[in-house]
């Protein structure tokens, strides 16, 4: 489907502006806009688009499995921030994205999510996530990740013999929890799954402007990306 991409500079804050968040009332990406309606969240974007343009479509038949995704889809949401989110930020990202005193102000005065005021709160300004946050975190990682490789043992998926919207919502995860050091190797299955996932073309080609980087050559690139004019994308190593 045709597109237009507006790229949102995270390492130059430009998703912490009044312009950012008039579109998107969290400051998070990604946001769809489409005949004048915006969503903002990724797994509503995937509904949307789907019941949209249901063909083809990335939905069992079987009512079962339907709802089946749709409650794979909701726990990817529901273990964001605590537990996907956290992990990340607490082993990468927050080095990635560190604000500033006056960025850091601008953030809470523009937020008003009150989950994520709190979840900010824990890293900004030199501060770092404690070691209970990133236990709970991992716990609550390692849950799902059982529950994913005994699906994907049974059909080779993770909801019937098909890929569907959870597949399409979960395997992202797995490449931010691969950069974030996350000991995958406890899980073959969704290892074997998540490596099957990447090579379909259309995720070859989602891919191609972020190369798997490592974590040093992300942390590289985030000092790139500081001084380099914004609004101008810092090509992938």
């Amino acid at each position: 489907m045709p597109w237009v991409s507006h790229y949102i500079d995270l390492y130059a804050k430009k998703n912490i502006s009044t312009e950012y968040f008039s579109i998107n009332p969290k400051g998070v990406v990604p946001t769809l806009v489409h005949d004048g309606q915006v969503i903002v969240e990724s797994n509503d974007i995937l509904w949307y688009v789907e019941e949209k343009y249901p063909e083809p479509s990335f939905m069992p038949n079987a009512v079962g499995e339907r709802q089946a995704v749709r409650t794979w889809l909701e726990r990817s949401g529901d273990i964001h921030i605590p537990g996907i989110k956290t992990f990340a930020y607490a082993h990468l990202n927050a080095a990635l994205v560190e604000k500033t005193p006056e960025e850091a102000a601008l953030y809470r005065k523009l937020q008003r999510d009150p989950q994520l005021l709190a979840f900010h709160a824990k890293h900004d300004l030199g501060r770092s996530f404690s070691a209970d946050d990133v236990a709970a975190a991992t716990d609550l990682l390692r849950m799902a990740l059982a529950d994913m490789g005994a699906n994907i043992a049974r059909t080779g998926y993770l909801v019937g013999g098909s890929y569907t919207l959870a597949d399409i919502s979960w395997a992202p995860t797995i490449t931010t929890l691969q950069r974030a050091g996350y000991p995958l190797e406890e899980f073959p299955q969704v290892l074997t799954w998540y490596s099957r996932i990447s090579q379909r073309p259309a995720w070859q080609r989602a891919m191609t402007l972020w190369q798997n980087p490592t974590k040093e050559q992300m942390l590289e690139m985030s000092e790139q990306a500081r001084m380099t004019p914004m609004g101008k994308p810092t090509p992938p190593p």
